[in-house]
């Protein structure tokens, strides 16, 4: 009986003392300074995005298991380097980046092994500062599949 006991605490202990890892870590620590932060069960969230309008990325939104928003007005310096830092910390690899009249577009995913464990999006400007993140399970291939099955222009972007 003690020693299922001493597991125990054992097991909760180096639970609680583990590292947080994934955009969670980000948006506990820099929550208190954003403008409007919302975290939301995909479930939830997905009652509210229009479908006509993601239709072509249903596939993708069906993995997404929860949703974090973060934005930002007149972010510092401070925030984009804190944010920057994090991602190569974090170990993110960049899928995209765009830049265009001062605007900035960036998009990152963390992967584990054969899978998307999380995609993080920023965007940049010069009065907003928008991060959304998305926790997910998503397979590179299924993942590959969906952006090449998209229609997605980037002369029009």
């Amino acid at each position: 009986m003690k020693n299922r006991i001493v597991i125990l605490v054992l097991a909760l202990a180096l639970t609680s003392c583990a590292s947080k890892s994934s955009f969670n870590s980000f948006y506990a620590d820099n929550k208190n300074e954003c403008e409007f932060s919302i975290s939301s069960p995909a479930f939830l969230a997905n009652l509210f995005i229009p479908k006509d309008d993601v239709r072509e990325y249903e596939d993708l939104f069906k993995k997404v298991k929860h949703y974090k928003v973060m934005i930002f007005s007149d972010a510092s310096k401070s925030l984009d380097k804190r944010f920057n830092r994090f991602i190569k910390q974090k170990k993110y690899a960049s899928i995209l980046r765009m830049k265009q009249n001062g605007d900035q577009v960036q998009l990152y995913f963390l992967q584990s092994k054969n899978s998307i464990k999380e995609i993080v999006l920023k965007v940049k400007s010069d009065n907003d500062y928008v991060l959304l993140g998305l926790k997910t399970n998503i397979s590179e291939e299924d993942f590959n599949k969906i952006v090449e099955d998209s229609n997605i222009s980037l002369s029009s972007l």
